[in-house]
């Protein structure tokens, strides 16, 4: 076996396992986001109460909600700062404060990684059938 046999056959092997692999994880990564809903902003405002600290913001109808301020996020804010939230328009009384434009962002980076080594590897087998 040469180096020609030896590249031509790694060149399959990614060819099959990028493609295979990259596309549905791309797949995946675009319907954890499209699945997850449409969030609203909104600037929410830090408050404290005897329980301990909350968010509270105003949803597209003008309702105030309230929700507990133990994210990641919140935990060094005081009283009185502002923060994002992003919440659902069919339940506004659940909150986030990270950004939702992050959900499957790992799965598609993976996806067209490993497609894009998937397709350089079917374009060197190609070429490789021509030398």
């Amino acid at each position: 076996m040469d180096l020609h046999d030896i590249v031509s056959m790694l060149s399959e092997i990614f060819t099959i396992v990028g493609l295979l692999v990259g596309v549905p994880l791309y797949i995946v990564g675009l319907s954890v986001r499209g699945f997850g809903g449409r969030w609203v902003q909104a600037d929410g405002v830090v408050a404290g109460t005897k329980s301990g600290s909350v968010i509270r913001w105003f949803d597209s109808t003008g309702e105030v909600h309230e929700a507990r301020a133990d994210s990641h996020e919140t935990v060094h804010l005081q009283p009185g700062d502002d923060v994002t939230v992003w919440f659902k328009a069919r339940s506004p009384e659940r909150c986030r404060t990270h950004s939702p434009d992050h959900d499957g962002k790992a799965l598609r980076l993976t996806g067209l990684i490993l497609t894009g080594i998937g397709l350089g590897s079917a374009v060197l087998g190609i070429v490789l059938l021509f030398i």
